[in-house]
């Protein structure tokens, strides 16, 4: 049995990961079905960070930082989720520039918030092809760990 260790964590890396991308494309889905209001963004800037790996380059990754506040039943809120999932760092700085010019501070956006927690809220609604690729690399991790326990 502890010779499958490997092929079990396979399985359940790729279980998790299913598991955790399957609830945020539901809440993605769920999410062109919410009301919207008007909002403004608060601030809109580029973030970087050293691109992680043992090549030790000084390549970096990138990605847009929004704020913006919106009011829903008379209570304010502040939120800095442009969609579901929110998307993190990527090597693409002209991506990361570009939704900053879509959002500057100042501009009034539409915000799509769950009438159940007002509290959460997105600009962008949809499930993005980022979690569809996500869903088949965790298939394909348990594929992997089936194959391997059936030796």
């Amino acid at each position: 049995m502890l010779e499958k260790w490997p092929a079990w964590l396979l399985i359940a890396i790729g279980v998790a990961a299913f598991a955790y991308l399957w609830r945020q494309a539901r809440l993605a889905d769920a999410a062109q079905g919410w009301p919207s209001v008007a909002g403004r963004v608060e601030s809109s800037a580029l973030d970087w960070r050293q691109r992680r790996g043992g090549d030790n380059s000084d390549a970096r990754e990138y990605r847009a930082l929004l704020a913006y506040r919106y009011e829903v039943a008379g209570q304010r809120h502040l939120s800095t989720q442009r969609r579901i999932p929110e998307p993190g760092f990527s090597s693409n700085r002209a991506l990361a520039e570009q939704i900053i010019q879509r959002y500057p501070a100042g501009a009034t956006v539409q915000v799509y918030y769950n009438p159940a927690r007002p509290q959460q809220a997105c600009l962008e609604i949809g499930v993005h092809w980022s979690v569809r690729a996500g869903q088949l690399i965790a298939l394909l991790f348990i594929a992997a760990g089936a194959m391997l326990l059936r030796g």
